[in-house]
């Protein structure tokens, strides 16, 4: 890996891969595709983390419906 071969992946419009020993050592990103990447991540996290919670016994509480209308004085 060179700093041409660097040089080069900077004046790319999508991501670069540079090799080293001719495999993937790294990716050169511009900002806007990375911050994209990284949005998607933590909403694909936060995603998997409601998922869970759903799923999990001790969110599974059930109330009557005539405690809810109490609640909200409906009734």
């Amino acid at each position: 890996m060179t700093a041409k071969a660097i040089e080069y992946a900077l004046k790319r419009p999508k991501p670069s891969i540079l090799r080293e020993n001719g495999k993937p050592r790294f990716v050169i990103l511009d900002w806007k595709t990375y911050s994209k990447w990284e949005e998607m991540k933590e909403d694909l996290e936060d995603t998997v983390r409601l998922a869970e919670a759903l799923v999990d016994p001790k969110n599974q509480k059930l109330l009557p419906l005539s405690r809810v209308k109490k609640m909200l004085r409906l009734s």
